[in-house]
């Protein structure tokens, strides 16, 4: 059957040509076969039926999709021709994107007699609208190391990460190969999955991984960390393993998947950064290129490899001279920064009961701040073992070594570690 000419239009059959363009996560996964699908829909009562074809391709190829908008599907399923024109029938597999009315449905099967093509039956219970059709090309990378390679003594500390057991990751399907190498920065947007707190984007990665597994056949997550829009860092694959997330060229690159849809050109697709992720996006990539040896300059957006994707959106593509030259800065800035700095202000100065004092660390260390009175004797030491890098808050509720409550006054706060902070006046009042 030749999807390629128009049918006769009756009742229960016509031809429907729907032109939409492809921004979306697919474009990481696989390449636009079709993006003016032509097929066909019967209304059998109870279900519409729609029905399709791709056209002919010439690569081997390890499975497809087919790009949908809409709701209630109850069944896909495909058809794999060869050149003789046998076909071998394979369900098709849903996945529901999380906060869209998005579903993309994939197959899983080698093919490497070509020219192929495939057709495609969907049964839906209400109206749908099919974007696109795409094949998964076979990846061929260069050959990975079999252990990981070790990392530069970086001194930027890693910034707090969602670790896979935190967002309930499954297991690889099998064994990572590592990068032999690292010369590749990608920076992404997933065009789904616009989480706005923790919660919603653990549930979120989870669906991407499970999209990545067992939509694409791949052996983990494609990415190796992503950023949702509050700011919250996730770990994808570790970040010393080649990834799937350019088709390519995924060899010494390390990629970054901004949740979010920030292509405008697509229909709801007109986010623009949030403050909040861009902070974490200029923190993740600057500890990765001070970790790993990288230039900030080597920093590209996924369109900008081959040039077969809008990824990772104008909104966000159009940053990436501003991305450069935040995390050049941040990484030039934090050299410059001293050990240990005042936040704020303690509060509330002067107490009765407890008053807090902030810091920001540079690196993890054993902090330690002593309390001395007027006389210079001290009274009290509050340590914390282990402080990570960031904001550290310690509180003192106005009592000596011993436990006993000392009389209103002045005292005097001073980080052991560091000489560069005078020691902070706080003053004591009667309860």
């Amino acid at each position: 059957m030749n999807f390629s000419i128009l049918y006769r239009v009756s009742f229960f059959s016509f031809l429907i040509l729907f032109t939409f363009p492809l921004y979306s996560q697919l474009d990481d996964i696989g390449t636009t076969l079709d993006s003016e699908p032509r097929f066909t829909v019967r209304d059998s009562l109870e279900y519409l039926i729609y029905e399709g074809e791709s056209p002919e391709f010439f690569q081997t190829v390890e499975g497809g999709a087919i790009d949908l908008v809409g709701q209630e599907i109850e069944s896909v399923s495909f058809r794999l021709f060869d050149q003789s024109g046998a076909y071998k029938t394979i369900p098709g597999k849903i996945f529901n994107q999380p906060d869209l009315n998005k579903v993309v449905v994939t197959f899983l099967e080698l093919i490497e007699n070509v020219p192929a093509r495939f057709s495609f039956k969907i049964v839906s219970e209400g109206n749908i609208e099919i974007n696109s059709i795409l094949i998964f090309p076979v990846d061929q990378e260069k050959p990975g190391r079999v252990r990981a390679l070790e990392p530069t003594l970086g001194d930027i500390s890693k910034p707090v990460i969602i670790s896979r057991e935190e967002w309930g990751a499954e297991d690889p399907k099998g064994s990572y190969s590592y990068h032999p190498y690292f010369d590749k920065l990608t920076l992404h947007h997933a065009a789904c999955c616009s989480a706005d707190d923790l919660e919603e984007g653990k549930t979120q990665v989870y669906w991407i991984q499970d999209f990545h597994q067992n939509g694409r056949g791949w052996n983990d997550i494609g990415y190796h960390f992503l950023v949702d829009r509050a700011g919250n860092i996730y770990q994808g694959r570790p970040e010393t393993v080649i990834g799937a997330h350019v088709g390519g060229a995924n060899t010494g690159n390390i990629g970054v998947c901004l949740l979010g849809c920030y292509h405008p050109p697509e229909a709801s697709c007109f986010q623009t950064i949030t403050p909040e992720s861009r902070q974490s996006i200029v923190e993740i990539f600057s500890w990765v290129s001070d970790t790993y040896g990288q230039s900030p300059s080597v920093l590209l957006g996924h369109r900008d490899y081959f040039g077969t994707t809008a990824c990772p959106g104008d909104n966000i593509w159009i940053e990436l001279p501003r991305f450069k030259a935040e995390i050049s800065d941040f990484i030039q800035s934090y050299f410059e920064m001293p050990l240990i700095s005042i936040f704020q202000s303690p509060y509330p100065n002067p107490f009765s009961n407890q008053i807090t004092l902030s810091f920001d660390l540079k690196k993890y260390m054993d902090f330690k701040i002593n309390i001395f009175d007027l006389l210079g004797r001290q009274v009290n030491t509050i340590e914390r073992t282990g402080a990570a890098p960031g904001r550290l808050f310690i509180n003192w509720d106005g009592k000596n070594t011993d436990g006993k409550r000392l009389g209103s006054g002045v005292y005097f706060a001073k980080p052991v570690s560091s000489d560069k902070i005078d020691p902070i006046k706080v003053v004591l009042l009667k309860k």
